[in-house]
């Protein structure tokens, strides 16, 4: 798949992060409900961590995901599938549209292997958009959460080429 080619769905563009980005980037990942089930972004978060990530090489893997114009949240696959959705964008199956994009254009490079994801213990929310995408539980174990300070159980999941075309999304395994 070409880096941070331009994806469009339904009602998204998925498209590469811009400056321009950083206020919307900084006002969502200051809501505590969106940031506590995520590993990386420091806490608080500001206006100049949305700065210094833009600015970082690292976002060639990530799209920012655009509805109607606005910054709806960001998703990445390196080094795995990683995503956020602001707090006004959730309950609307926007996620698993953006998600289901980035599998099929990860799947569509013929050289692609697995794609490795996880979410943390107790965040329903993800894990719904990995069942319905397929992904199947390859385990448990610690990850550092930045912006709770700490280590937390993360459950490890794992989405296979051939999983990714055998069963149509939504049809994805219970959780154990």
């Amino acid at each position: 798949m070409p880096r941070r080619a331009v994806i469009h769905t339904a009602r998204l563009i998925l498209r590469p992060p811009i400056p321009d980005d950083a206020p919307a980037i900084s006002a969502a990942l200051a809501d505590w409900e969106v940031t506590r089930w995520l590993s990386a972004p420091p806490w608080p978060y500001g206006i100049g961590d949305s700065r210094a990530f833009l600015s970082d090489a690292g976002t060639a893997d990530h799209w920012a995901i655009d509805h109607g114009g606005a910054l709806a949240g960001l998703i990445g696959t390196k080094p795995d599938l990683g995503y956020w959705l602001a707090r006004r964008f959730w309950g609307g199956g926007l996620m698993q549209e953006a998600a289901g994009a980035v599998v099929a254009a990860h799947f569509a490079d013929p050289d692609a292997g697995p794609l490795a994801s996880g979410h943390f213990e107790g965040n329903d929310r993800s894990a719904r958009v990995l069942l319905w995408l397929g992904f199947a539980y390859r385990g448990t174990g610690p990850a550092f959460a930045r912006p709770l300070g700490r280590e937390v159980t993360i459950r490890r999941m794992e989405l296979t080429r051939a999983d990714w075309h055998a069963a149509p999304l939504g049809t994805a395994r219970p959780a154990p």
